[in-house]
């Protein structure tokens, strides 16, 4: 942070507010002799008609104040004339430099103060425009956002629902040979004595079975399938919760939140 020396600080505002005063006083000597760019005359006013001319001591305020107004106006035209007499005290000539700024300033108070008040309400305005731009568009990029995230929402449930679809249709790989199988009562077998074979499948289950293989549905209704194979749904159940203990059917929900049942991949080759 830069340290500002008090003394140079008090030594620019007298700077301002004398040079203030004297342009003061010049621009009510040059509107007594009609001087273009001064202040109003004696006699005249802004728009022309006659008017009582001003006394000395408002043109030595009016002077000061557009003085006091210079740093502004350097400061929106992007100069460092006020910073780097800061920096640098010993510097006559920038002293100077701002004594000039300010007598111009004052010798012509009120086009100055003018043109000046109208340029920051101009930059004030433009600030205010882009700022309710800016806001607008983050608005735009909020809801954006909101909708994004909404169908992000929507494909993650599809995912996970075709993902349940996928899982269910997975095909245990076998054991390799030679590696011990666990014996289905949790006893060890003997090394020559062979696995239980799977009992045979009911007539009835293998029925259902093509029922849900068969094109073009692919996810059945236990009603329909019941009343395609002629079986009470009580049956109809026991015959799919054994297809999906062999991995030959599965279940998923439906649009409508209802049972829908599918032959796997397993239970597609075994119907066939």
């Amino acid at each position: 942070m830069m340290n500002i020396d008090a003394g140079m600080l008090l030594t620019i505002v007298t700077v301002m507010v004398t040079s203030g005063a004297l342009g003061g006083l010049v621009g009510r000597f040059l509107a007594e002799a009609g001087a273009p760019g001064a202040h109003s005359g004696p006699g005249e006013a802004a728009g022309g008609g006659p008017t009582a001319p001003l006394p000395a001591w408002k043109h030595v305020l009016i002077g000061i104040t557009a003085a006091l107004m210079v740093p502004l106006f350097l400061t929106m035209i992007s100069s460092d004339l006020i910073l780097n007499l800061l920096r640098t005290p010993d510097n006559p000539s920038g002293l100077l430099n701002l004594a000039g700024f300010c007598l111009v300033a004052a010798v012509s108070s009120r086009g100055f103060i003018s043109s000046l008040s109208d340029r920051l309400l101009r930059e004030v305005r433009q600030a205010q425009a882009q700022a309710e731009q800016a806001a607008g568009s983050a608005a735009d990029a909020q809801q954006q956002a909101v909708d994004a995230a909404t169908t992000a929402h929507s494909a993650l449930e599809q995912a996970s629902a075709g993902a349940d679809l996928v899982k269910s249709q997975w095909i245990e790989e076998a054991h390799p040979e030679g590696a011990a199988a666990p014996a289905d009562n949790g006893a060890p077998r003997s090394r020559g004595q062979a696995a239980p074979a799977a009992p045979a499948l009911p007539a009835a289950d293998l029925a259902v079975l093509q029922l849900l293989a068969r094109p073009p549905a692919t996810l059945r209704l236990p009603v329909r399938l019941a009343a395609e194979a002629a079986m009470a749904e009580q049956d109809l159940e026991g015959a799919l919760a054994r297809l999906q203990a062999r991995g030959w059917a599965g279940q998923v929900a439906g649009s409508d939140r209802q049972p829908r049942w599918f032959a796997t991949a397993s239970g597609r080759a075994a119907a066939a």
